[in-house]
């Protein structure tokens, strides 16, 4: 027999031996799988006596490192998880079932129920157990060390989900830089193991449920939108038009709404809505919101701030300085003597002497027409007629003067 080979053989008997002998009496004691799992040599070493040929990224995947203190598998044997490895060599299946389901059978049931279920209901989950909370070094959530301790919750998600605006959002930044624990992470808006799309009624990130997912940092808050005009509509009747909270703050990327470049660009989220006419058609409302409010004074002074200095305070009123943050109301409901009582206590905010008259000046969001605003309306026509009429008066007058001069010259 060749000798290569009879210390190759030797070497696996011993070993077959060692783990015979020892494996009943020492419960959780894995010093024997660690002979050859223990490092990369070693890894290195039994496949060369077993005559296997491995890369070297599956020789690190099958490094084992001994079970650190705040282990929550602490005492259990590596066989009890992978029976079959008792085998040497390992058969070919030994990693075909998932070890995870022996014991968290419920866990495993409730992945089932979610996006990241297995296609066929068995235990292959499209997000495997270990992906999430390792492999080999488990520990409790609360654990700074743990994989899905709120500060590395994102990292694990971000290895498959494209999601990396969550990083720079102001959850992400208060748990990655503020160390804040209690600040939304995304199991704290998608669930662990129950995560389903947003597409599925019973999801915590579906359109209906999104404000009660807020809600539970954000309980006033949330509280006010259901209340109000949007939050009424997709309450009863799961209307689809009306915003939630993530059409105004974005899901992942969340601004900080008390920074300059939020409140500059929360006249564009209002537009989004209030300017597209398919949508405002089917309620009556005004299309020109939007368009007339950029039109005026501080409709035009957001804009060129948000052009050209988007972190600078901008001290002109936005949308919901008069229609208020998550409890805009109904102008309908609220009847034209209650919203010019409002309208005035706005207006006075910032235009300490203003009075009823000062905003009955003001057109709201409707372009003077023959119906509404008429004296506005047929100035506006007066000026668009008189002044092109005397300038192209004018024009004309030069003209013919300046012929009639070049004309004298000819004939003189």
């Amino acid at each position: 027999m060749n000798f290569k080979r009879f210390t190759n053989l030797t070497y696996i008997a011993l070993l077959a031996i060692f783990l015979m002998v020892g494996g009943e009496s020492r419960a959780g004691d894995d010093k024997e799988c660690l002979e050859c799992h223990g490092s990369k040599e070693k890894v290195t070493d039994a496949a060369g006596a077993m005559e296997l040929k491995l890369s070297p990224e599956r020789s690190d995947s099958l490094v084992i490192r001994a079970a650190r203190p705040g282990n929550v598998h602490e005492g259990i044997a590596c066989t009890d998880c992978h029976p079959k490895a008792s085998e040497i060599p390992h058969p070919t299946d030994t990693l075909k079932d998932n070890p995870c389901a022996t014991c968290h059978d419920g866990s495993v049931k409730q992945v089932n129920g979610s996006a990241h279920r297995d296609p066929k209901g068995g235990s292959f989950l499209r997000a495997p157990c270990w992906g999430c909370h390792t492999a080999h070094d488990v520990r409790k959530t609360k654990d700074p060390l743990s994989a899905v301790a709120p500060v590395n919750v994102a990292s694990r998600c971000l290895t498959c989900h494209a999601k990396r605006e969550y990083l720079v959002g102001v959850h992400g930044q208060a748990v990655q830089l503020a160390g804040l624990d209690v600040a939304a992470t995304c199991v704290s808006c998608h669930g662990a193991h129950d995560i389903l799309a947003p597409s599925e009624a019973g999801s915590r990130v579906a359109r209906r449920n999104i404000s009660f997912t807020c809600g539970k940092c954000h309980g006033r808050v949330a509280e006010a939108y259901r209340k109000s005009v949007h939050g009424a509509a997709l309450t009863a009747s799961d209307n689809p038009d009306v915003p939630t909270c993530v059409d105004c703050h974005e899901a992942h990327g969340t601004l900080d709404p008390a920074l300059p470049k939020f409140r500059l660009a929360s006249p564009k989220a209002c537009g989004r809505c209030h300017a597209d006419e398919r949508k405002m058609v089917k309620y009556g409302l005004s299309t020109q919101v939007y368009s007339t409010y950029v039109a005026d004074f501080h409709g035009t002074t957001a804009e060129l701030f948000r052009a050209a200095s988007p972190d600078q305070p901008l001290n002109q009123a936005v949308c919901y300085d008069c229609h208020g943050y998550h409890d805009v109301g109904s102008v309908r409901s609220a009847g034209d003597k209650q919203i010019q009582e409002r309208l005035l206590v706005r207006c006075q905010a910032c235009h300490k002497a203003a009075t009823a008259s000062f905003i009955s000046a003001w057109t709201g969001h409707y372009v003077p027409s023959p119906t509404r605003y008429k004296l506005i309306y047929w100035v506006r026509v007066f000026y668009r007629l008189a002044i092109p009429g005397t300038i192209g008066f004018f024009l004309v007058y030069i003209a013919v003067d300046v012929w009639g001069r070049r004309r004298n010259r000819r004939s003189s």
